[in-house]
């Protein structure tokens, strides 16, 4: 079966536009790309973004501040992973798929003993069995909850838990990062790999814009200090 079409493929996907008065574009993953801003992100990320600080500072300031909620959270109020398309393929399968470097594998591979080659975001490390990753949502579900997700009806929760429309949504990482990270968010914790911080925090930004989610203000102090560093 020919192999799936993949976020990380050939082609440049260019996307602008105008948000909160600053002009902002991303590609997609492409083996020389790199960011104004942030190091050669490509060579980790599986997207590469372009901006400037000074762009990802009005972002930041554009997002509504609020006290988070912090109770009644449950995993199980984001149904997941899911297979939208019916495919066969559900999210985190989707997701390794398209994050594949090896470019050896299609849907007929689809499961849990998946072998490739993915770069691992966060901390740089290459993995070839897809058992050793775990697929992370970028703004993870707990802070979702408490930053907006808590007054969403549960199918738009299951949306926002297997959304595989940004290729920065889910990535996978190693499962000793991803359990790093936990829930926190840039107050309390960003990824070791100093050359993806800059792309990290724009695309914890872009979730939070895309989903109308808020940021408490410790998170929101943090994300204006990394991004003065871009």
């Amino acid at each position: 079966m020919a192999k799936k079409q993949s976020r990380l493929a050939g082609t440049v996907a260019v996307v602008a536009a105008l948000v909160a008065g600053a002009y902002w574009v991303y590609t997609e993953y492409v083996e020389d790309g790199s960011g104004r801003s942030g190091g050669d992100l490509g060579e980790y990320a599986p997207f590469t973004a372009s901006f400037t600080g000074r762009e990802l500072v009005a972002l930041i300031e554009a997002l509504p501040v609020a006290e988070e909620v912090g109770e009644g959270y449950d995993r199980s109020l984001f149904p997941h992973w899911s297979d939208a398309d019916g495919d066969g393929c559900h999210a985190r399968h989707e997701t390794l798929l398209a994050e594949d470097r090896s470019e050896s594998l299609g849907e007929a591979d689809c499961g849990a003993d998946m072998t490739g080659r993915w770069v691992s975001m966060f901390d740089g490390e290459t993995v070839t069995e897809a058992g050793d990753l775990d697929v992370d949502h970028f703004v993870p579900l707990k802070e979702a909850w408490d930053s907006g997700a808590h007054g969403w009806s549960t199918e738009r929760r299951e949306s926002y838990a297997n959304s595989l429309e940004r290729p920065w949504h889910l990535v996978a990482v190693t499962a000793s990062s991803n359990r790093s990270k936990s829930d926190q968010d840039p107050a309390d914790w960003m990824p070791p790999l100093d050359q993806v911080r800059c792309g990290y925090v724009w695309a914890w930004v872009e979730v939070k814009t895309e989903w109308d989610l808020t940021v408490d203000p410790a998170e929101a102090e943090a994300l204006l200090d990394h991004a003065g560093d871009c």
